[in-house]
C-alpha cells in the first residue's frame, strides 16, 4: 500500500465534512444564526478542495493518466448523474424524467469540472504564465452573460486557477509556511473572517463564492464588476491558506482514515441531504438551538459515508474495475513516459 500523508487525509475529511454541513444548512442559510457559518464555509472550501485535487495530479506524464481519469471520474459521473436524475424524478416531484449529462445535476458539477481540468492540465502547464492567465480568463468570464450552468462552464473556468495552483504546489512549501508566526496570523485571519461574516453577512451574496453566475446575474453589470471576483479569490486564498497552515500533519484517530474515502461521502450524501427538505426534519428547525443540530448531523453523516463498511458495499459502483475494457500498455511505452521506444533497426550492410 502506498504511504498515506495524514496531513492531506485530515484536510480532505475537514473539507468533505464542510461540504455536507454546507449542503445540510443551505435551506436555512438566510437565517442570521447560520448565515455567517454558511458564508465562511463557501468562501474557501470549494477552492481548497479544487487545489488539493490539482496537487494530486502531478503524474500527468504517466501512461495510465487518462485511463485513471476515465475510471475514477468519467464512469462514476455517468453513473451518478443518471442515479440523481432518477432520484429527482422519483422523490422530488419532477414532472418528467430528464437525463442532462452536459448540465450536471447539483453537486455533480465538481466531478464534471474535474474531468475537464484533468484533461486540460497536461496542455495548460506547457503555457508560460499559465496560472496568471487562468486568473485573467476567470475574471473576464464573469462578463459573459452565457457562461452559467451548461457544461459547468462558469465554475470550470472560475476554479481552474486553484487546480493549477495545486499542481504547482509542493509539500515543502506547505511545511515552510507552517511557522509559529504564520499560525498565529492564521488564527487572526479566521477570527477576522468570522467577525466580518457576522457583522456584514446579510450584505454578502453567497453566489459570489459559487462561481456559477455572470456578474450581470448578480446585479453588477458595471465594467468594474470583476473586482468582486478578485475579492472573492482573495477571501478564498486567505481563509483557505489559514486552514492549510493550521491543519495538523499528525495521524488523528478515525479522522485520518476517513479522509481517504471522501469521494464516497461526496457522491452519496446528496441522496440523504436532498430528502431532508421534504421530511419532518426541517419543520423543527424554524428557530433556536434546534438549527445547530444540523451541524453534528452533517458530521455524523460524513463519518458514516466515509467508513469502511460503506466503502466495501459501494466500491463496485464508485470504483468499478475497468481493466477488461482497456488494453495493457506496451512495456516499451511504460519505460519512456508514454512514448514508444525506438528499437535499433537491423543493418543491411
Amino acid at each position: 500500500m502506498a504511504h498515506r500523508d495524514a496531513y492531506f487525509d485530515n484536510l480532505k475529511f475537514l473539507l468533505i465534512a464542510l461540504v455536507v454541513v454546507g449542503h445540510a444548512i443551505e435551506p436555512l442559510s438566510s437565517d442570521p444564526a447560520l448565515r455567517p457559518l454558511y458564508l465562511t464555509i463557501y468562501a474557501f472550501h470549494i477552492p481548497l478542495f479544487v487545489l488539493i485535487s490539482g496537487y494530486f495530479c502531478k503524474n500527468i506524464t504517466s501512461t495510465d493518466y487518462r485511463i485513471k481519469v476515465v475510471g475514477s471520474l468519467v464512469v462514476p459521473y455517468l453513473i451518478f448523474e443518471t442515479l440523481y436524475s432518477l432520484y429527482d424524478y422519483a422523490f422530488s416531484g419532477g414532472q418528467r424524467l430528464t437525463f442532462s449529462y452536459f448540465t450536471p445535476y447539483w453537486l455533480m458539477w465538481f466531478i464534471f469540472s474535474s474531468i475537464i481540468w484533468k484533461a486540460v492540465l497536461p496542455y495548460a502547464v506547457k503555457i508560460r504564465g499559465a496560472l496568471p492567465i487562468s486568473i485573467v480568463v476567470a475574471v473576464l468570464a464573469g462578463y459573459a452573460t452565457d457562461a452559467e450552468y451548461y457544461a459547468s462552464i462558469s465554475r470550470t473556468i472560475v476554479f481552474f486557477p486553484f487546480f493549477l495552483a495545486g499542481y504547482y504546489l509542493d509539500k515543502k512549501t506547505i511545511i515552510r509556511l507552517r511557522t509559529p508566526l504564520l499560525k498565529g496570523l492564521s488564527i487572526f485571519v479566521l477570527a477576522a473572517a468570522g467577525v466580518i461574516m457576522v457583522k456584514y453577512g446579510s450584505f454578502i451574496r453567497a453566489e459570489w463564492f459559487y462561481g456559477s453566475l455572470p456578474y450581470r446575474a448578480l446585479g453588477h453589470p458595471e465594467w468594474t464588476a470583476g473586482l468582486y471576483r478578485i475579492a472573492a479569490y482573495a477571501a478564498s486564498v486567505l481563509i483557505g491558506g489559514a486552514v492549510m497552515i493550521l491543519m495538523t500533519g499528525r495521524t488523528v484517530p478515525h479522522v485520518s482514515k476517513l479522509g481517504r474515502n471522501t469521494l464516497y461521502a461526496y457522491l452519496l450524501h446528496g441522496f440523504v441531504v436532498r430528502s431532508l427538505p421534504t421530511s419532518w426534519l426541517y419543520d423543527h428547525y424554524g428557530a433556536g438551538w434546534w438549527m445547530a443540530a444540523l451541524i453534528p448531523l452533517g458530521l455524523l453523516l460524513t463519518a458514516f459515508l466515509s467508513s469502511e463498511p460503506v466503502m466495501s458495499r459501494f466500491r463496485w459502483l464508485l470504483e468499478p474495475n475497468l481493466d477488461r475494457w482497456f488494453k495493457k500498455a506496451d512495456p516499451a511505452e511504460q519505460g519512456s513516459g508514454g512514448r514508444r521506444e525506438r528499437r535499433p533497426q537491423p543493418r543491411n550492410d
